[in-house]
């Protein structure tokens, strides 16, 4: 039997938002930038921050996006994702130290071109994983390969 990580992980979205808010973020290619265009608020409310502080923005001028390594890893994914890839990461936000938050990243398409890409996000209590996240990098990204 042929186990499709992004089939389970829809899913476990779909799970997830039955009994949480719903998060999400887009964002679109302009030249060379990705620029956010849209957050919702339970998002917003999970992490702390302002539409303003998205909306608008590149992965350069949101400003409590994460550190450099982290801005630097994001440059790395959201290409691949621009390019028709699906990609999962975790990273703990600058502004809720208690919680991090597992965001899928997945292309939409208009007429075979993708338009932009919305970002499915879940949040979870660092105090819950603790014994697990002590053994975890800042920010672990897995890339999925077209179905």
């Amino acid at each position: 039997m042929k186990l499709v990580l992004g089939s389970l992980l829809e899913e476990l979205l779909k799970d997830y938002e039955k009994y949480h808010s719903s998060m999400y973020f887009m964002f679109k290619k302009t030249e060379e930038h990705y620029v956010f265009t849209d957050v919702n608020q339970a998002l917003l409310q999970a992490v702390n921050q302002q539409r303003a502080d998205f909306v608008g923005q590149t992965i350069d001028t949101a400003i409590h996006l994460g550190n450099e390594a982290t801005r630097t890893k994001l440059k790395t994914i959201y290409p691949l994702v621009w390019s028709g890839k699906k990609a999962i990461f975790y990273c703990f936000p600058d502004r809720n130290v208690d919680i991090f938050i597992i965001t899928y990243l997945e292309p939409e398409y208009e007429k075979g071109e993708v338009i932009q890409v919305r970002g499915r996000c879940a949040s979870f209590n660092k105090n819950e994983f603790q014994d697990t996240l002590q053994h975890l990098e800042d920010f672990v990204t897995f890339e999925m390969l077209p179905e």
